[in-house]
């Protein structure tokens, strides 16, 4: 078969997952994915699924968690500026995207708020796993949109190489004058291993090419148009229109301080291990959103003390507990768990005064038993179960003291016929939200059923149908308040639903000659999608937005293509492409709100010696499928490249160089709540050293 009938076959069949190996008979350089109950190879698994190194983390580092991986098709980011982002997968977000670590929930308040930090840094993890599409049947219908798990390493799962081992970090950014400092060592004593890390992040507020508000939103404050329905897409101020107030060059009150220290045990033995860790977190950052006028509340006793801005002053405790226990010829061959309870306090600052607190403790635990192979059969199945106690007090306490409590059980089973497959799942979940005066509880219940193929080897192709249900959330079903994030007063519905999500996904992986090619197209229909939808009153000077509950649909596709063009002038050289993009209706006709538009990135790397450079062009079309309240965003085109210099040949020594934005583009993401308020930055020049032993 020509490569041109392979190419074919892969995007029209787009989707593969190929079959699942014991991971004793996994190749050592195949990558497993262990947030898989069945531990299925990467370019084995059913639907769409990405796993990220600490050498890709360190050399794509962005900031935050969703930044850093705001680059692979299919994933972008809700920029509250670069403290405050979470991930958003196939233009979901908030509570459909669960973001983990190692397996279970964070007990922060970013699911919350857009203005909430994510309580994981990128440069904790040893990885990280993107389940993309449906998840919930693995992790609860917080993830009917997908997962981000961030493997992090701090309880050790094998003896270190020579009984020590370890990793630094030290980078610099000009656009923020930021500092980023990471390191992590790991020693062992007979069969206990001993974990200690450290990381520390720091930036000043960071430059951009022109206005911090877009020229839409600057006319709209002049007053050329009264209301958002009917703005026209392509109407913008030029630059000399500006009021003389106007914020350029800077995006005010984005500076940031985040550290964390951790500590870890493990007992380890033939039969796995089991350990416990200990983690704490205090950040500092402002609140771009938030920044008042020179002048406004100033007093807080800072070098912010003359604009009184807002800030978020956030801490976190935590303790886990992971295991990973193997039997030999039993029925049972294989018992993982994780546990992790924390507390969690975040302070919003007005001036001198806190203005909110919001805390949330809780714990969540998950338990899987994987099976002995049945002939053909493999699979595995679990509870997890978390419990949270979520509080607002002051200011901006848009919802009441409430608890949540949530217990599923699942089962997920695969067979494999060699050319063929068949992989089915099943979940049954209960959820319990009270207040004080008020309480809902919700049976949900979601099954997935996939056949896969290898029709040539190296192709795999995958369709997979799922129902999904998602519980209602406590601020979905309760809110009722100024939340100024979102600047919208925003009122829950106590009678809310859960949604049900019936989507198909064909996924395809295809390893040929010098090619590599993967991608998926998806479709999802949801019956009662819940969303924040305005009401035309306003209450707090601010527009009422009502949760309420309206079918929608969403459809869209991602696709990766790579290929080896070896020796150029003695440095082999290899090209990527990406594409991505995402379509997303309400039963009205009318457009979900902050859906990314068209991407598309093209990228050349070349490696000689000790050298590896690659030159990236990005490009996002522009955004003109907007909500009712949404203004249209333009598109933009960023240029980026790298050198990575491995200078040390008997080490793993790495000295990374790069320039991001380098046309110094104002660029915004239609995924941002601020977008009109604040773009990404601008020109910006990055080194990085790494040492690993």
């Amino acid at each position: 078969m020509s490569l041109l009938k392979y190419a074919v076959y892969g995007f029209v069949l787009l989707g593969t997952p190929v079959m699942a190996q014991n991971d004793d008979e996994a190749p050592i350089d195949r990558i497993v994915v262990t947030s898989s109950p069945l531990q299925v190879l990467a370019d084995e698994i059913v639907g769409s699924v990405d796993v990220l190194t600490a050498d890709h983390i360190e050399e794509n580092l962005s900031g935050s968690l969703a930044d850093t991986i705001s680059h692979e098709p299919g994933v972008t980011t809700t920029y509250f500026g670069p403290a405050a982002s979470r991930p958003v997968l196939r233009g979901l977000g908030a509570d459909r995207v669960r973001v983990l670590v190692n397996g279970v929930g964070l007990v922060d308040a970013s699911t919350a708020s857009p203005d909430h930090a994510v309580s994981s840094e990128a440069l904790e993890a040893e990885r990280v796993e993107i389940l993309r599409g449906p998840a919930a049947i693995a992790y609860g219908g917080g993830a009917i949109g997908g997962v981000v798990n961030v493997i992090d390493g701090r309880i050790p799962e094998n003896l270190p190489d020579g009984g020590l081992e370890g990793r630094i970090y030290v980078g610099s950014t000009s656009v923020d004058e930021g500092h980023q400092l990471a390191a992590r060592s790991r020693f062992g004593v007979g069969n206990f291993v001993f974990h200690v890390e450290g990381m520390r992040r720091v930036a000043e507020d960071y430059e951009i090419p022109g206005f911090a508000e877009s020229a839409r939103q600057r006319a709209l404050e002049a007053g050329e148009h009264d209301d958002h329905d009917d703005y026209p897409p392509g109407l913008g101020l030029a630059d000399d229109d500006a009021h003389e107030d106007e914020v350029v060059g800077v995006v005010l009150n984005s500076d940031l301080e985040f550290s964390t220290g951790s500590a870890g045990l493990s007992f380890i033995g033939d039969w796995g291990f089991v350990g416990v860790s200990y983690r704490t977190n205090d950040s500092v950052y402002g609140l771009p959103g938030h920044a008042h006028e020179p002048g406004e509340e100033a007093g807080h006793n800072d070098e912010h003390a003359d604009e009184g801005d807002a800030r978020l002053v956030m801490a976190q405790n935590r303790w886990d507990a992971r295991g990973d226990l193997n039997f030999d010829g039993a029925p049972i061959e294989r018992i993982r768990f994780s546990l992790g309870t924390g507390k969690y306090r975040h302070r919003e600052i007005e001036g001198d005064e806190i203005a909110t607190t919001f805390t949330n403790e809780g714990w969540e635990g998950r338990f899987e038993l994987r099976h002995r192979p049945i002939g053909d059969m493999e699979g595995a199945f679990g509870l997890q179960t978390f419990s949270r106690d979520f509080a607002a007090i002051g200011a901006e306490a848009y919802i009441v003291p409430v608890r949540t409590t949530d217990t599923g059980v699942f089962i997920v089973e695969r067979y494999d016929a060699g050319n063929w497959g068949l992989e089915g799942g099943l979940r049954a979940e209960s959820r319990d939200v009270e207040t004080a005066n008020a309480s809902r509880s919700f049976q949900t219940a979601s099954g997935s059923a996939a056949v896969f193929f290898r029709p040539v080897p190296d192709v795999f192709v995958a369709l997979t149908g799922a129902v999904s249900e998602r519980a209602p959330t406590d601020v979905e079903l309760f809110a009722n308040g100024a939340h100024l994030a979102t600047q919208a007063f925003e009122v829950g519905d106590a009678g809310l639903s859960p949604e049900l999500a019936t989507s198909i996904d064909l996924t395809a992986r295809m390893d040929v000659a010098d090619w590599s090619i993967e991608g998926a197209m998806f479709f999802a229909d949801y019956d009662g999608f819940i969303g924040l939808f305005p009401t035309g009153a306003e209450q707090d000077e601010l527009p009422v937005f009502q949760y309420a509950q309206q079918d929608a649909r969403l459809w869209g596709f991602e696709a990766r293509i790579e290929r080896q063009f070896g020796s150029v002038t003695n440095w082999d050289v290899r090209g990527e492409v990406t594409a991505e993009y995402v379509r997303a209706e309400l039963d009205d006709g009318n457009n979900l709100p902050r859906i990314p538009p068209l991407g598309l990135s093209a990228m050349i790397e070349a490696e000689r010696g000790i050298a590896t450079a690659h030159l990236e062009v990005r490009w996002a079309s522009a955004q003109e499928n907007i909500a009712n309240f949404e203004l249209p965003t333009d598109s933009h085109t960023l240029l980026n490249a790298q050198v990575v210099l491995r200078p040390v040949q008997e080490q793993d020594v790495r000295l990374i160089l790069e320039a991001r934005n380098l046309t110094d583009e104002d660029a915004r993401l239609h995924t941002s709540f601020l977008k009109d308020l604040l773009p990404l930055p601008g020109r910006n020049f990055r080194a990085a050293l790494t040492v690993a032993f």
